[in-house]
């Protein structure tokens, strides 16, 4: 099954706001930029000021469409299976300028909470201890600097 994903990268200086996600089938810890999965009828720009809503309480402004990346990734350790995702990423700025000196935020999906956090671009660029998904995401923000 394809799932359809938009997401928000709100940048702070050389830094992004991203939430934590611990993958249990591989054990994995990896980064992502808030947002979620359109719901049906639902275009994908009103998607993304949702779910940055729903899950940390933020409005945005100045959203602007970045570009669509086609993510297939192993979601079971050594290949077992895979998922596909379909990403809208859009660029925003928070309405609340206190957020950008908060350093961790606690996001919120249903019951389940979670890290939002800081992280600058440069953390993400060969290292094991933080890992940005979508596959191609740091690319297309390195180039939009």
């Amino acid at each position: 099954m394809i799932r359809v994903v938009a997401l928000c990268v709100i940048r702070n200086k050389d830094q992004i706001l991203v939430m934590e996600h611990r993958d249990p089938a591989t054990q994995l810890t990896h980064y992502r930029p808030v947002g979620g999965t359109l719901e049906y009828g639902e275009k994908s720009m009103e998607t993304v000021a949702r779910e940055v809503w729903e899950e940390i309480g933020a409005g945005l402004t100045n959203l602007r469409f970045l570009k669509v990346i086609e993510n297939v990734f192993k979601v079971k350790p050594h290949g077992l299976e895979i998922g596909h995702t379909i990403d809208f990423i859009y660029e925003a700025d928070l309405v609340d300028k206190s957020l950008y000196s908060k350093s961790l935020i606690e996001g919120v999906e249903g019951t389940e909470k979670f890290r939002v956090l800081w992280i600058s671009l440069h953390e993400f660029k060969g290292t094991n201890k933080y890992h940005l998904v979508p596959d191609g995401l740091l690319e297309l923000l390195e180039e939009t600097m």
